[in-house]
């Protein structure tokens, strides 16, 4: 898979659930074509925003990977900011605004100021750079409020990495640091359709970010070390992601306020869980995969009412669901299989 984190230190024992019957299979898989395609993220709308792996017609042989926005199979390609050599889309609102982050070489051993800046794009108001926390050298989007109103993030400093949210003011964004007790430790801060959590690893504590009604931000932390590293949260507070097992493997884990820490049992015949996303409703998608150079896996899966199974919907390429909205709709990873 094309994921990356920071590995942290296990040290917990979590409970399993799962159950033998499955669900009704009643997802609806959104993606622009059926296999060569990776999303990163989706709306209410069933909007897509990610990369198409596509034959690089200057480099015969070489497959490059195109930052896209899907309506349907109506696909807008995503433009470089300028200065930039790529663009890395993250996430999507309602609205059709896109964040991510964009990108350009450095050369060895130099510090490029801002060779990373989050940034902002839709189609009326083109692609635009968020800038950093002041006196920080660069910032990540990962992940934006349903009503585009909110982007969650982090700024990268010197001896420093901070999550972070943009609070649109006017026509412009201000950038706020999250109360913080130690370095950031995870590449996405996630955050809630409706933008009042935040979750990410502070540090190695997984921990949860809420806005309080006078707008304030109070920091949580909701595991032992290295228990989650967290991809999602829905607006209820429920947080999802995935914990190093100890065996070079990742169990897909689960944290509510009502539940604490669970983790999701696997299939019989695989070995390796990552949790990416969770509506509203509690549903779960993700990732399980078999034993390097098995037959087995990957596999998209849904995980809800306390079952575990495989996506079946979106047939043998749907590799990985990365995203799943309120209306029963998931999208993730289409790629075709070896014969």
């Amino acid at each position: 898979m094309r994921y990356e984190w920071f590995l942290l230190a296990a040290g917990v024992t979590l409970t399993s659930d799962a159950g033998a019957d499955e669900p009704i299979e009643k997802y609806q898989v959104v993606s622009p074509k059926d296999v060569g395609i990776e999303v990163t993220g989706m709306n209410g709308r069933g909007e897509v925003v990610g990369f198409e792996w596509a034959d690089d017609v200057a480099q015969p042989g070489v497959v490059e990977q195109r930052p896209f926005l899907a309506r349907g199979k109506e696909v807008t390609y995503l433009p470089l900011l300028k200065g930039y050599t790529a663009t890395f889309p993250a996430a999507v609102s309602d609205d059709g605004l896109v964040v991510g982050r964009a990108s350009k070489p450095s050369p060895p051993r130099a510090r490029i100021q801002m060779r990373n800046q989050a940034f902002l794009w839709d189609a009326k108001g083109g692609i635009r750079g968020l800038g950093v926390l002041e006196e920080d050298r660069a910032s990540f989007a990962s992940g934006i409020a349903r009503d585009g109103r909110r982007i969650s993030g982090y700024s990268v400093g010197d001896d420093r990495v901070r999550a972070c949210v943009w609070e649109r003011a006017g026509d412009g964004w201000k950038a706020n640091a999250l109360p913080h007790a130690s370095r950031l430790g995870s590449n996405v801060v996630a955050i809630s359709g409706d933008g009042r959590y935040v979750a990410a690893v502070d540090g190695v504590s997984p921990c949860l970010w809420t806005l309080s009604p006078s707008g304030a931000w109070s920091r949580e932390v909701i595991g032992d070390n290295g228990s989650l590293i967290p991809r999602a949260v829905n607006d209820s507070g429920t947080v999802v992601g995935i914990r190093p097992n100890g065996d070079g493997q990742t169990d897909a884990v689960i944290w509510s306020r009502e539940a604490g820490m669970r983790r999701l049992a696997k299939p019989e015949g695989y070995v390796r869980a990552e949790a990416f996303a969770v509506n509203d409703a509690g549903t779960v998608v993700g990732l399980v995969d078999g034993p390097a150079g098995s037959d087995v896996g990957p596999n998209a899966f849904v995980f809800e009412g306390g079952r575990l199974r495989l996506l079946a919907e979106g047939g043998p390429a749907f590799a990985s669901a990365t995203a799943i909205n309120d209306h029963g709709q998931v999208a993730g990873v289409m790629e075709e299989r070896e014969p």
